[in-house]
């Protein structure tokens, strides 16, 4: 049934050294943050566009956020190839910092500790189930190992 899917693999060439790779780590914490901004600048111009009175974006800006710590995750395992839950928590981490930063910044003031958990435990999971499908998905595996270039 899981015949072709990589969690966790133990023997490496390189030994413990080459278990990380930072230039996934930081692609991943780029693609979250770069994402979760374009669904906030798409809200933006929807403020701008229409004539309401309220607004209420929670729910969507939640969204966004979870879609950004996916994407992080799975662009950190595809640019590793290797150790996808790994890569992709660290991702879920240090966006999961950087997003409780920036609203504690903008509300002045931390969230409770239970919704900060909870928040916290949300994009960790999903960005190790990113980081693990970016590793697994044969659409997401870097090169063009199939491509035939045409006659001219």
């Amino acid at each position: 049934m899981f015949r072709g899917i990589t969690l966790v693999s133990w023997s490496h060439r390189d030994g413990q050294a080459g278990l990380f790779k930072m230039g996934a780590l930081w692609g991943g914490v780029l693609w979250a943050l770069t994402s979760t901004l374009f669904v906030c600048a798409a809200l933006m111009l929807w403020v701008f566009m229409t004539g309401g009175q309220v607004y209420h974006f929670s729910g969507i800006v939640t969204a966004g956020i979870l879609l950004g710590t996916f994407t992080g995750g799975a662009v950190s395992g595809k640019i590793a190839g290797r150790m996808g839950w790994l890569h992709g928590a660290a991702v879920g981490l240090l966006y999961c910092l950087a997003i409780v930063l920036f609203l504690a910044v903008w509300s002045t003031g931390f969230p409770t500790l239970p919704v900060l958990v909870a928040r916290f435990f949300m994009v960790l999971v999903l960005a190790a189930a990113g980081g693990i499908i970016g590793v697994n998905l044969p659409a997401f595996k870097s090169g063009r190992g199939n491509y035939k270039p045409g006659l001219r």
